[in-house]
C-alpha cells in the first residue's frame, strides 16, 4: 500500500469515527492504486478496483470490519466452508489466527471472483479447495445475476432483482449435504460462513442434515430481509434447536468502534428491518471461548448477568 494511504487505513482498520472524512482528504492527495496487486497493511493480498464497492472498502479498512476483526479473533481447528467466498477476505482472516492444520472449502460461482481469490489462497500456508459452485437446495445448473458489475463484485445472485448489473451465466449448484461426503462428512465444521446475497434459505434446505448433526461449531450468516422473506430463521432453530446461542454481530464504541456479540432471540431476529449478520454459537464452544478470556465472548456472557 502506498505510504499515504497507510494512516487513513490504518485509521480505518481500528475503528476510529470518521474515517470516510480522513479518506476523503488523502484521497485529494494520491488515488487509489487501480489494476494492481497491493498487499494492506493487515497483510491482506489484493487486486485494487477503484470502482468496485468491494474492492475499494475493503482497501479503505472499512469493509465488514466488526465481522473480520470477529473472524480474525477466532482460532479453529476444523475445516471452514467460506459459502459465497467472494475475494476472499473473510476466508484470509478467519485463518490468520487458526491453527495451519484448519482446512477449507471456498465456493465461489462468479468468475469476475477468481482472480482476487485465487491470488488470496496462494498466500494461504492452510490446504484447501477453491470450487466454482453456488450453494443451495438442489444439485444441478442455474442462472447467475450480475457477474461482471464493474461497480460491485460481490453482488451476483442467484435471485434475480431489479437492482442487478452485468452478465448472466449457468453454473453448477450443489447442496452441502452432497458435498459432504466428498470433502468433510465426519469432521467437525469449525465454522460456516453463508454470504449469498439474499439465497441463504436456499442455502439452508441443502445443508439440513449438517446442519441438525450439530458438527458445526460456529455459524455466521448474512440476514438480508432487503431481498424477502427472513422465516427461513425459523427453519434453522428447528435444525439446530437449543444447542446454539443467538447472536447479532454488532459494533459498538463512541469514538473507537469494536465489534461486539449482542444476544438475540429468533422472533427478534426475524423482525429486524436491516441487513445484519447472525452468529450461532455451539454452547460448548461459546463456553470454551468464555474460559480463554476471549474478550468478545466474556462480554456477551455478561449479558446474562
Amino acid at each position: 500500500m502506498p505510504l499515504l494511504h497507510r494512516f487513513p487505513f490504518w485509521y480505518s482498520w481500528n475503528g476510529f469515527r470518521g474515517s470516510q472524512f480522513i479518506w476523503a482528504i488523502f484521497g485529494i492527495f494520491q488515488k487509489l492504486p487501480d489494476a494492481k496487486i497491493i498487499q494492506l497493511p493487515n497483510s491482506f493480498p489484493m487486486i485494487v478496483s477503484e470502482r468496485d464497492w468491494i474492492s475499494k472498502t475493503i482497501y479503505q479498512g472499512t469493509y465488514e470490519r466488526p465481522l473480520l476483526h470477529f473472524l480474525k479473533s477466532l482460532v479453529l481447528t476444523n475445516v471452514m466452508l467460506d459459502v459465497g467466498a467472494n475475494i476472499g477476505v473473510t476466508l484470509w482472516h478467519t485463518l490468520r489466527n487458526s491453527s495451519k492444520d484448519t482446512g477449507y472449502l471456498a465456493f465461489e460461482p462468479s468468475k469476475q471472483c477468481a482472480p482476487g481469490l485465487n491470488l488470496v489462497t496462494s498466500h494461504l500456508h492452510n490446504e484447501g479447495r477453491v470450487l466454482s459452485y453456488a450453494i443451495g437446495d438442489t444439485d444441478g445448473n442455474q442462472a447467475l445475476h450480475g457477474i461482471e458489475n464493474p461497480f460491485h463484485s460481490g453482488g451476483a445472485s442467484l435471485i434475480e432483482h431489479s437492482g442487478l448489473r452485468g452478465e448472466t451465466e449457468l453454473v453448477e449448484v450443489r447442496k452441502l449435504d452432497s458435498l459432504a461426503a466428498a470433502f468433510f462428512e465426519g469432521q467437525s465444521v469449525a465454522l460456516l460462513k453463508i454470504d449469498t446475497e439474499g439465497y441463504e434459505s436456499h442455502v439452508i434446505d441443502g445443508a439440513k442434515n449438517l446442519l441438525e448433526s450439530g458438527k458445526v461449531e460456529i455459524i455466521v450468516m448474512e440476514v438480508s430481509p432487503n431481498f424477502g422473506d427472513v422465516s427461513y430463521l425459523r427453519t434453522i432453530k428447528g435444525l439446530v434447536g437449543a444447542r446454539y446461542d443467538w447472536f447479532a454481530l454488532e459494533e459498538i464504541g463512541k469514538f473507537k468502534r469494536n465489534p461486539s456479540l449482542d444476544r438475540i432471540s429468533l422472533d427478534a431476529s426475524i423482525n429486524r428491518p436491516r441487513q445484519w449478520n447472525l452468529v450461532l454459537i455451539r454452547v460448548d464452544i461459546f463456553e470454551n471461548y468464555c474460559k480463554l478470556k476471549h474478550p468478545i465472548f466474556l462480554n456477551a456472557k455478561n449479558q446474562l448477568q
